[in-house]
């Protein structure tokens, strides 16, 4: 590290004199000869082109001080570059720092990647319709994507404001709120399996994972590994899902005895969910990527051929 720059997401930085401890942490840094600047994201949507601008203007660290939503934008700008990424997690969920094993201290989250290495990671890539995009946009991601009732769930709070007061707690009721309010529709959807087989079907719920954890939630996904980690739901009631969506979460298990579906899991290399023909849609089908919901209707997802350099305390022992 000798050119390192900060980004803050201003919403969460308002309380807990959190910008005085990013202060902090920076100070760390430039003690060791680094040179530091810090820099608000202007936007939801700019952080990605600011991240772009500074790996053009030769930043090779860039720390993300925010929550999942804001590395997911820095992504846009820094995939496939030799800029390293850390995280001083301040978010609500901040499942990249539960999956890196980061302290949620920033003090102790920064003495645990100051001397990191940056590991290549192979990072997701969905396509879909992009509201305000009149052609299909690439958008690459490092915890998740899918489609179904969970990305409504991430629609809950559009302007983060929602995320801000309760936290997890506000997921979880919506969550509940949503299973008893939400339409669970069905989608065509299509997988191509890491042995190259093709798996056609209709689903209720899909999520392609590249982490270990989700909050409480186990998929098994391997970031380095170039294969997604794919969780699906056949086409079900809402009693079915809330039944796979209780097994996913609490017991684990991926079948049993009940007619009731359980969640599936295949290690897929691509997938595609697409609106079935002539079927009269409730609400739209939504589609989201680690925490932010980006689209709607169909999607493409795979692995990306850009990697991410990403600061992995510990990696060697992950």
């Amino acid at each position: 590290m000798r050119r390192v720059l900060f980004f803050l997401n201003p919403l969460l930085m308002e309380r807990r004199n959190r910008r005085a401890a990013v202060d902090r942490v920076a100070g760390m840094l430039r003690e060791t000869g680094c040179t530091v600047e810090l820099q608000d994201t202007l936007s939801a949507h700019s952080a990605g082109e600011q991240a772009q601008e500074a790996v053009t203007n030769g930043f090779d660290t860039i720390f993300v001080c925010g929550g999942d939503g804001t590395i997911f934008q820095v992504i846009q700008g820094v995939a496939g570059s030799s800029t390293a990424l850390g995280v001083i997690p301040f978010g609500t969920g901040n499942v990249l720092a539960q999956n890196l094993r980061l302290p949620l201290n920033p003090i102790e989250a920064m003495r645990a990647q100051m001397n990191a290495p940056a590991v290549p990671i192979p990072l997701g890539k969905i396509t879909c319709k992009t509201a305000g995009h009149t052609k299909d946009r690439n958008w690459y991601f490092v915890i998740a994507a899918g489609m179904g009732v969970h990305a409504a769930l991430m629609n809950l709070a559009p302007t983060g404001s929602g995320k801000r007061v309760g936290g997890r707690a506000a997921y979880y009721a919506g969550g509940i709120r949503l299973l008893f309010q939400h339409p669970v529709e069905p989608f065509d959807l299509q997988m191509t399996l890491a042995d190259g087989s093709v798996r056609k079907c209709r689903a209720s719920e899909v999520i392609a994972v590249r982490v270990g954890e989700i909050n409480r939630w186990r998929p098994g996904g391997e970031m380095r590994k170039p294969v997604l980690r794919v969780a699906s739901i056949p086409e079900t009631t809402r009693l079915g899902l809330a039944h796979a969506s209780f097994h996913a979460l609490i017991t684990r298990k991926s079948s049993g005895s009940s007619q009731l579906p359980y969640p599936q899991y295949e290690d897929v290399s691509m997938l595609t969910c697409n609106p079935i023909p002539d079927y009269s849609y409730q609400s739209p089908l939504l589609i989201e990527a680690d925490g932010e919901v980006i689209g709607m209707k169909r999607a493409t997802i795979s692995i990306a051929q850009r990697q991410l350099r990403l600061l992995w305390p510990n990696s060697a022992e992950a």
